[in-house]
């Protein structure tokens, strides 16, 4: 996709309007806003029975119909979804026409990566969301932004997209012997704002003190990592900036941001988000083509107290869990985090597991494969590792069993194990 298309499917009328509507949502009462979700939650489930093979079977297998459901009230009546049960259903999902699929993939760091659809309308509505979002801290499109991306791999240092005026910097290039190029670079392109995972942007941070290259970039909004404290406290100072940080999923069902008192909300009427103390309950509300309806995320996010009307709204979010990023180290000192992206496109993965005990150690990956993985899904893993962390890490593939990888104590499942078992 060229960089006009890729502007201007983000940036559009369809995008305009959709900001002025959720401009005028942050001016609603609670009780306007509750029925604003009502409305747009029965228009998202009378579509899907209608319009999506895949719900019409779904819900007649367990006794739903039309009448089964007056209002949001009723929404535990309906069945949960999660990403095994749906993930060789997804065309079934699907209710539009087919030219107009935009095509995503989750990590498959679980299982294999889930295909979800998007359309033009859809891409609009999220982008107004980011937009609006960040115009609330002064940020508004156009401004010079530096997007520090892994995407980028070990081979490209930089690029310019000038239609939107953003600079992208690799950050697996970013450690002590081109840190200096990197801030020559960003002092000339003058960023007022910066968006990064919180590992990059903690790892930058350290490398610019280390030298003692000051920056100042007065907005930082961090996404798909969890923000811990000891990286705000790092980064805020150092480029005398304010982080604000966004929570979602690659599916699209939930998102919270932090309020300028760093407190997470839900974003109006993106989603509908049932918080269970394991796991969140969620139903997209900006994806009327490929409806996600009580789609099971398995991060936690506490919130204080139990209202499902209430936190619709209004919940008091005491933290989320369950969303950490762990880092591979580089030999040349740089880190390389959110290392899920790894698997991406990578088929016939039920589980996987990184396992780094040394910078000089081989990186091991530990691989729960179905019958049907082969030798390209090798190559295509061992391809994208090679473009995140580059050439100079070895590698070594190991195939086992569930019980052969390594969880935690409490049998929680971490994706990269920086230290042997046992020790």
């Amino acid at each position: 996709m060229n960089d006009f298309v890729k502007y201007y499917s983000k940036n559009n009328l369809i995008t305009s309007r959709k900001f002025k509507e959720i401009n005028r949502l942050y001016e609603l009462s609670p009780e306007e806003l509750l029925r604003k979700y009502n409305e747009a939650f029965l228009s998202i489930f009378k579509k899907a029975i209608r319009d999506s093979e895949f719900y019409k079977k779904f819900y007649s297998e367990h006794g739903i119909n039309l009448k089964s459901i007056r209002d949001i009230s009723d929404i535990q009546k309906l069945p949960v979804i999660n990403r095994q049960l749906i993930k060789d259903r997804v065309n079934d999902i699907y209710n539009g026409f087919d030219f107009l699929k935009v095509k995503g993939l989750t990590s498959g760091t679980t299982g294999t990566p889930l295909t979800v659809y998007r359309t033009p309308v859809n891409i609009a509505y999220e982008q107004a969301y980011i937009r609006h979002y960040r115009q609330m801290f002064g940020f508004t499109l156009g401004q010079p932004l530096l997007s520090i991306r892994g995407v980028l791999g070990k081979s490209v240092t930089h690029e310019y997209y000038k239609k939107a005026n953003i600079l992208y910097i690799s950050s697996p290039n970013i450690n002590a012997g081109t840190i200096e190029f990197y801030y020559d670079l960003i002092r000339e392109f003058k960023p007022v704002a910066v968006e990064a995972f919180p590992s990059y942007l903690n790892k930058f941070c350290v490398e610019l003190e280390r030298k003692g290259l000051p920056l100042e970039i007065p907005n930082a909004f961090t996404s798909s990592e969890m923000l811990y404290q000891h990286q705000r406290d790092r980064i805020e100072p150092y480029l005398n900036t304010k982080v604000h940080d966004w929570y979602g999923n690659v599916e699209r069902t939930i998102a919270l941001a932090q309020d300028v008192q760093n407190n997470y909300y839900p974003l109006p009427l993106y989603s509908i988000n049932e918080f269970e103390p394991i796991r969140v309950i969620t139903t997209a509300l900006i994806n009327r083509n490929f409806p996600l309806i009580r789609y099971a995320v398995n991060d936690v996010v506490l919130v204080e107290g139990g209202d499902f009307m209430k936190n619709l709204v209004s919940p008091k979010v005491i933290r989320i869990e369950g969303r950490t990023g762990d880092n591979v180290d580089l030999k040349d000192g740089s880190v390389v985090g959110c290392m899920d992206h790894a698997f991406k496109g990578v088929s016939h993965i039920e589980m996987a597991q990184i396992h780094q005990y040394h910078v000089q150690d081989p990186i091991e990956i530990k691989i729960v494969s179905s019958p049907d993985f082969s030798k390209d899904d090798e190559n295509q893993l061992r391809a994208n590792l090679v473009r995140m962390l580059g050439n100079d890490m070895e590698l070594r593939f190991t195939y086992c069993n569930r019980e052969d990888l390594t969880y935690s104590a409490s049998n929680k499942f971490n994706l990269i194990i920086k230290r042997r078992p046992g020790s």
